[in-house]
């Protein structure tokens, strides 16, 4: 049977069943708890629309694993009981000590299956606030061999042959794109686009696991200015058409990552994986805008902690397990830090680590997160159980911001748009009352006098005016304000509408006069920098001296032209002012021409003709 005929068969859950909403428990509400069967039917659930406000924590739910061959055989004893209401109660390890009781969004048993995990944990609702526009993200966390890429992914060697659709024993993310696209088949009027990525975390190096290549060369992960976050740089993105692409992405990555085995686990996750899918969805809004939102889903399963005595891990295996130990003390200390009120707004260490920086904005950002932590019952894995029950309850603390990821100006757009309808919801709301209370009241009639009526303006008969915008008065009313108590209500309704459309017609008049106040302010600013640019143009032109290529400002005498001139005349004419041919000749032209190519200094005037030149320009001083 092909994935489309399972997905006609398989109807999608309605928004007001019980598998809709993420359950949150308080008072007597039920938590969904697991019976021995573990069937839906044994599960209650109490629901709440998510998010319900600006902020909200982050939601735990706890997964606890039955017990395996080698537990049985060596007959541990279950330390794990489940009272109800999101209950867990943790027996002592020793008779001493006291038990300790934890609290979450839900807890499921050893009978719970894949199917009950789904509907009951928030995942569907998570993959509908994905489609909304919101970034989710799902992380399991917990010990070595606790059952977290079970129930993520599956049972081990699912893979390794073609997955039967209708198989229960599918993780959470197989059947979540099953549900995703059939959220995306009942959204006709909204055009999507799903792209995939899927990485691991290895050795804190950052492998693609859709294109490993044959070295496995690392990725470098990188901060964006832009989306103030963490990136991955040079993944590689699938697009995804149809529930097969995705389905293919799943199966690449989960034969490329990486497994080992020790003595705890036979197909231990040696590394953190990371499966991405982002869901990019447009819409038609009013007026032909349309509205794009980008939301995503990310589905982490987290590599096990492991102590190294039970593990017995050595060369390779040991090097692993203390990168994968190192990488979750990380993730401790932020989820401690994120969860202390004291510390709030101080410094979290996300960037001690690769896995913390993928999951900063997870923890602590702009998104929802659903945490599910993965315990074993055994008595024998007390310790190991009791610390991922310790940080699944600082986790709840944890309080996020989710917000919807939109373009920045289809943001603008819609806000204003919401501005606009707002204030128009407004004015009709005052029209309404306006009206309401004009036709309700009735207005008192004064007596008076003969004289009195006789000064006053008469409204009996149909009067026009005109306002100063050029609104005309309606019909039937007059101007003349000193006899608003004599008029009826149908009048003074109709005069308050006049004023309505005054108050908008001045409104839009004053808008216009501003609009071209800035345009005259701008035209002024224009012109005062063109004045400026002329007036260091001109001042440049007067500071510079405009000279004759021949002829120069203070021309060059030979003492035998100076003495000719004093013999003749005595005096000094300026060359300018006559003709070439009467004062330069062409030898001295070409004596000006030889002097300037030499490089030597201009001769001085003799002081005789500089005395009548300053003479000359006093006499022409005093004149003026």
């Amino acid at each position: 049977m092909g994935v489309d005929s399972m997905l006609q068969q398989t109807p999608p859950a309605s928004r007001g069943s019980r598998a809709s909403g993420l359950a949150r428990y308080a008072g007597d509400a039920t938590p969904p708890r697991s019976s021995g069967s573990g069937s839906s039917e044994n599960l209650d659930q109490s629901t709440l629309t998510f998010p319900a406000s600006d902020e909200d924590n982050i939601s735990v739910v706890i997964r606890v694993r039955p017990l395996n061959e080698k537990e049985v055989k060596a007959s541990d004893d279950e330390v794990v009981q489940f009272p109800g209401n999101g209950q867990l109660l943790l027996e002592g390890n020793l008779v001493a000590q006291k038990p300790r009781l934890f609290s979450y969004h839900a807890v499921f048993g050893p009978g719970a299956t894949q199917t009950d995990v789904l509907h009951f944990s928030g995942v569907e609702r998570l993959l509908q606030l994905a489609v909304e526009g919101f970034s989710c993200t799902v992380f399991c966390y917990g010990q070595t061999g606790s059952g977290k890429t079970h129930t993520l992914t599956g049972p081990p060697g699912l893979f390794d042959r073609k997955p039967d659709p209708l198989d229960q024993n599918h993780g959470l993310v197989f059947s979540s794109f099953v549900f995703l696209f059939q959220l995306l088949s009942q959204r006709q009027d909204t055009h999507f686009v799903l792209k995939a990525s899927f990485l691991e975390i290895y050795n804190e190096k950052v492998i693609d696991l859709l294109n490993p290549g044959s070295a496995r060369k690392p990725l470098a992960v990188r901060w964006s200015k832009k989306s103030r976050g963490f990136f991955v740089e040079n993944l590689f993105t699938v697009d995804c058409e149809q529930l097969d692409d995705l389905l293919a992405v799943l199966e690449e990555g989960m034969r490329n990552r990486s497994v080992g085995a020790h003595s705890m686990n036979d197909h231990s996750s040696r590394s953190h994986t990371i499966l991405t899918v982002h869901i990019t969805s447009e819409m038609s809004a009013e007026d032909g805008v349309f509205i794009t939102k980008q939301g995503k889903i990310n589905f982490v399963d987290l590599a096990g902690s492991e102590m190294t005595k039970k593990t017995h891990s050595e060369g390779k295996t040991l090097e692993e397990a203390n990168n994968i130990n190192k990488s979750l003390m990380v993730l401790g200390y932020c989820i401690a830090s994120l969860s202390d009120s004291k510390k709030k707004g101080g410094h979290i260490p996300y960037r001690d680590s690769k896995l913390t920086k993928l999951l900063a904005d997870s923890l602590a950002g702009n998104g929802v997160t659903l945490m599910i932590a993965c315990v074993s019952p055994a008595k024998s894995n007390f310790t190991e159980t009791l610390n991922t029950l310790r940080y699944a309850a600082r986790a709840k603390k944890i309080r996020t911001k989710p917000v919807i990821v939109m373009d920045p100006r289809e943001a603008l757009i819609l806000s204003l748009r919401r501005e606009v309808n707002a204030l128009q919801e407004e004015n009709d709301t005052l029209r309404n009352a306006l009206q309401l209370n004009a036709s309700a009241s009735e207005p008192s009639r004064s007596r008076k006098t003969s004289a009195e009526k006789g000064r006053r303006r008469s409204v009996s008969g149909p009067v026009r005016g005109e306002w100063s915008s050029g609104v005309p008065w309606p019909d039937g009313v007059s101007p003349d304000l000193s006899k608003l108590a004599d008029l009826k209500p149908e009048d003074l309704a109709k005069m308050a509408e006049h004023f309505l459309r005054e108050n908008e017609a001045l409104r839009k008049e004053n808008s216009d006069l501003f609009s071209t106040r800035e345009a005259l302010l701008r035209d002024q600013e224009l012109v005062c920098r063109e004045n400026e640019r002329l007036l260091r143009k001109l001042e440049d032109v007067n500071s510079v001296c405009c000279r004759s290529p021949i002829i120069p400002a203070r021309p060059t005498y030979s003492a035998d032209k100076v003495q000719a001139a004093q013999t003749e005349a005595e005096v000094w004419t300026n060359p300018l002012a006559q003709s070439d041919s009467s004062v330069y000749g062409p030898k001295f032209k070409e004596d000006i021409i030889s002097e300037r190519k030499s490089g030597k200094p201009p001769h001085r005037l003799p002081d005789s003709i500089q005395k009548e030149l300053d003479k000359r320009r006093i006499g022409v001083a005093s004149k003026s």
